[in-house]
């Protein structure tokens, strides 16, 4: 039988240990040798939209080759930020996409859905507390009418809300199954951020309000006038990407998305230092930060997945209560009850999440 000296046994270790090393690797996260891939990503000054912002600081995405490039703005904006090629990743409802896939496709400003990350629980809209609210209504009377005498009584004023936006699918969606028609009532268009300045005038009724706008209206004395049970509001919030980017780096997005879990999970861990990073960058655009109780009180109302497996369970099992067919298909019937049948889009196309989780599940594996 033919010996294997020491020297050639030694050079087969080696070549074992490489080969074993470049398995390793192929079954990772990128090494640290990656090329780091700069992502513009839009910031806004929300409580659950600045989550990666905690990544940044603990060098989360660094340690991932992904280098994120802030460019502020508001949420409301930001589909219009990545289709016009301002920033590569942002975040919107799944609703929102649905209202404009179909003529951002025809610009050819195709703008992905991703994947969706949280459920938003905290949708409201405040008013003066000499106006009796839609629950106090509902205590003396059946929803239907409780509902009618709730708008009845703002009859002639104003509704500031963002326009096209889930507060305003939903109180429209109100309005209807009351028999109300919301043509009769003057909407004006207000960012959540700058709504509920206009409840200082006596024209306006009502101000749609978010996480960061609830803790502000409450200081200032204003009231819950409707609430996301009156509402029925599902609002599930998630990422986007323009559909060159994401062609062009789809293992950044991945690992960005990956990352995110990772920054979400250790934000909420660290709830005071974490709200020290919020409070910094909205002090940074001239915003009045809540105090850490205001803080923690409103992310009470966001539900956030803390892996893949969590966004399948939640959002894209056809039998979850928060699936996301029932926004999406409930913004395109709003479309052509409306009079704008021809805006609704008539494919899922633009939403690719099942692709994107699936993949993310079998990360590693």
């Amino acid at each position: 039988m033919q010996r294997i000296s020491r020297r050639s046994a030694a050079s087969a270790i080696l070549v074992i240990a490489a080969c074993a090393a470049v398995l390793e690797a192929c079954g990772s996260r990128r090494s640290a040798s990656a090329t780091t891939t700069t992502i513009r990503i839009a910031g806004t000054p929300h409580q659950d939209t600045t989550l990666y912002m905690w990544g940044i600081q603990r060098g989360f995405f660094q340690k991932h080759n992904i280098e994120l490039d802030v460019r502020d703005t508001t949420f409301n904006d930001q589909i219009d930020l990545v289709a016009g090629n301002g920033c590569d990743l942002a975040m919107a409802t799944v609703d929102e996409i649905a209202a404009k896939s179909k003529n951002l496709d025809l610009a050819n400003r195709r703008v992905l859905y991703v994947m969706p990350a949280w459920l938003f629980e905290g949708q409201i809209f405040v008013s003066r507390p000499d106006l009796p609210s839609l629950s106090e209504l509902k205590k003396h009377h059946p929803s239907e009418e409780a509902a009618k005498l709730f708008f009845r009584q703002i009859r002639g004023r104003k509704i500031a809300v963002p326009e096209g936006s889930s507060y305003d699918q939903a109180i429209r969606r109100l309005m209807k199954s009351a028999g109300i028609d919301p043509a009769d009532y003057a909407f004006i268009n207000s960012e959540l951020e700058a709504g509920i300045n206009g409840l200082s005038h006596s024209n306006v009724a009502l101000a749609a309000a978010g996480i960061v706008e609830r803790p502000e209206a409450e200081r200032r004395g204003y009231t819950v006038a409707l609430d996301s049970l009156d509402l029925n509001m599902i609002v599930i919030a998630g990422f986007i990407s323009s559909a060159p980017f994401y062609k062009n780096h789809r293992t950044a997005v991945d690992e960005f998305l990956l990352t995110w879990f990772e920054s979400v999970e250790d934000a909420l861990a660290h709830p005071q230092d974490n709200y020290r990073v919020f409070s910094a960058y909205l002090s940074r655009r001239g915003g009045n930060p809540p105090t850490f109780d205001e803080y923690q009180r409103a992310l009470r109302y966001t539900i956030f997945s803390r892996d893949p497996s969590d966004v399948y369970n939640t959002f894209l099992r056809p039998d979850s209560p928060s699936y996301w067919r029932k926004p999406w298909d409930g913004r395109l019937r709003q479309l052509r009850e409306s009079g704008q049948g021809d805006q609704a889009t008539p494919t899922t196309a633009d939403f690719i999440a099942d692709e994107v989780v699936a993949r993310l599940m079998r990360h590693g594996q």
